[in-house]
């Protein structure tokens, strides 16, 4: 009888050794390979500000451990033979504030809430207007290479739509709601008519929304792509008018369609 008290002492206690292993075990994420630091990417090449036709956007950074953008400021590019002449800057720009799990950004009258995964991709977002009222609510879902591949947008008194992103060598397709958006992603050289793909040099191109698709203008904040959340950027730029120059003896994107890019 003793030796059978001791038997079954002896397998709890087992059971309870082997419990508390599995429950202080917490889940190992995978790593991804050659995940993006795209803020220090940003640093590393002197990227200092966007455009979008004339909307100029430029950035402030922390530069320290864990380097992010702190601040936006938005003006009007003037232009005059092709070169800015001035830059009238707004009064309301945008704020964005930094927890340890989400992000919470406010521009003209909406705001994000945003939580973020892991890898500090964006997982939930929360999209609602100043008085309170929901505008959308975002779910996010990556490739095992970290890049955006669906997302589920839910508005008011409107049924959830899927937005997916399929990615091949020399083009990026979006599917949204029967449409399907292309975004080529190679162009042939004037002047040895072959076939090439652009380097999207330290991925200032937010190149998914070169797909025109109307959705991806909700799914993906312009200003927050720069902080990296999308997921693993697009590695070549769209087929659209590129323009580059030589800074710093490295090539540098400087436009790319009605997208202008500037350096420090």
């Amino acid at each position: 009888m003793r030796k059978r008290y001791i038997n079954i002492i002896g397998r709890y206690l087992m059971t309870v050794f082997v419990l508390g292993l599995m429950t202080g075990c917490e889940d190992i994420t995978p790593e991804i390979e050659g995940k993006v630091d795209l803020v220090e990417s940003l640093l590393e090449i002197g990227l200092k500000g966007y455009a979008i036709d004339s909307v100029y956007t430029e950035f402030d950074f922390y530069r320290g451990t864990n380097a992010r953008i702190t601040g936006f400021r938005k003006g009007i590019i003037r232009h005059e033979n092709g070169a800015i002449q001035s830059i009238q800057w707004s009064s309301a720009s945008p704020s964005v504030e930094y927890g340890g799990s989400y992000i919470h950004y406010s521009y003209e009258g909406l705001r994000s809430e945003i939580w973020l995964n892991a890898y500090g991709f964006a997982d939930n977002v929360m999209n609602r207007y100043s008085d309170g009222s929901l505008q959308s609510r975002l779910e996010y879902t990556y490739d095992a290479a970290g890049r955006l591949q669906y997302v589920r947008v839910e508005r008011p008194a409107m049924e959830p739509i899927y937005v997916v992103y399929q990615y091949q060598d020399d083009a990026v397709s979006i599917l949204e709601d029967g449409n399907v958006y292309p975004i080529s992603l190679s162009v042939r050289d004037d002047d040895s008519n072959e076939v090439k793909k652009q380097d999207n040099v330290g991925y200032i191109c937010d190149v998914l929304r070169f797909g025109t698709s109307p959705l991806t203008n909700i799914v993906i904040i312009p200003d927050l792509y720069y902080q990296g959340i999308y997921g693993t950027p697009v590695k070549y730029l769209p087929a659209e008018m590129i323009e580059s120059r030589i800074r710093n003896g490295y090539q540098s994107v400087t436009r790319v369609g009605s997208r202008y890019f500037f350096y420090q």
